[in-house]
């Protein structure tokens, strides 16, 4: 069984693989949502911002040592 650094190495890239699952999903309903409805393209624009902002926090928290 793997214990100390490389198990946590392990869960971190779980984690970072289902956070990454999680977003595309989003993502892609969102995309979806604005192509059906075009009239939510603007709110959906900020939507699409914060998105980014989240994945780039998540990349730094992911890689901080």
């Amino acid at each position: 069984m793997t214990s100390g650094p490389d198990r946590n190495h392990d869960i971190r890239v779980y984690l970072l693989f289902l956070a990454l699952a999680v977003i595309l999903n989003v993502v892609i309903a969102l995309v979806y949502v604005t192509y059906q409805h075009p009239a939510l393209t603007g709110p959906l624009g900020v939507g699409f911002t914060a998105a980014a902002v989240l994945v780039t926090g998540i990349g730094f928290a992911v890689t901080r040592r």
